[in-house]
């Protein structure tokens, strides 16, 4: 803030979204002085609480769940890649 000195001053935190204003420091209102006066505010991160996070079922990811799906995964891969071993091999060899 800059202003005449003498002159009273009223600082405002800035609003960050995800934070709050933890501590308001003393000198947040006062007068200008001739020497420089430095204002800090203290932040804070807010926590998420369950009403206000809208994707929160307030249980964490269940794994393992899905072991059936996994394994035919690995194993169709296994096999395209098999698949194209072979076809790799009998096209080499029908070029030589």
């Amino acid at each position: 803030l800059s202003g005449k000195v003498g002159l009273p001053y009223d600082s405002e935190p800035k609003e960050i979204p995800g934070w709050y204003v933890a501590e308001t420091p003393d000198n947040a209102s006062g007068i200008f002085s001739e020497n420089p006066q430095e204002v800090v505010y203290v932040y804070n991160t807010k926590s998420l609480s369950p009403k206000d996070d809208k994707h929160s079922d307030n249980y964490l990811p269940k794994t393992g769940e899905q072991i059936i799906g996994q394994i035919i995964m690995i194993t169709l891969g296994t096999l395209l890649c098999t698949l194209v071993l072979v076809a790799f091999k009998k096209r080499k060899k029908s070029n030589q």
